[in-house]
């Protein structure tokens, strides 16, 4: 993958807010959506700061009287969990870990959805060997496919 440096993640436009628009959806927190942010590049993205509070945990607990479940407010060790294997997954892609505090958005291309982009982006998995550096350059190729010829 590209060897650029973490610039590329501070060149993504700041909000206060998310974006307004069915052009933009919220990527995942997880390698996969911080990768397609990654090979969609910042002019396609916006970043907003993010609370993490504003995030739940769903807890479960199984034993002999029975399963329980509920959920809490994340805690801000489980958010550095999540970035820390986020930013590791993305080391294995090839690319720079993103900085933290930040809800990310991509534009999509006119009538483009993201059931499609996501549909897309499983075959990555599926047609590819499983390892972070195999997958890499499949999902390159899937957002490039994506973009190609729409001038976004």
């Amino acid at each position: 993958m590209d060897s650029r440096s973490d610039g590329h993640w501070h060149d993504a436009p700041l909000s206060p807010a998310p974006p307004a628009g069915d052009d933009y959806i919220e990527l995942p927190e997880s390698g996969w959506g911080a990768l397609v942010g990654w090979c969609a590049g910042p002019a396609r993205l916006i970043r907003v700061p993010d609370r993490v509070e504003a995030h739940t945990t769903r807890v479960v607990c199984i034993s002999p009287a029975g399963k329980e479940q509920y959920s809490r407010p994340r805690t801000r060790e489980e958010q550095d969990e999540i970035d820390v294997d986020i930013d590791v997954y993305l080391r294995e892609c090839g690319v720079p870990g993103r900085p933290a505090g930040y809800r990310w958005f991509l534009r999509l291309p006119s009538g483009y959805k993201g059931d499609r982009l996501w549909a897309e982006v499983g075959e990555a998995q599926t047609s590819s060997a499983i390892h972070p550096a195999d997958v890499a350059p499949r999902m390159a190729e899937i957002v490039a496919r994506v973009y190609a010829d729409t001038g976004r």
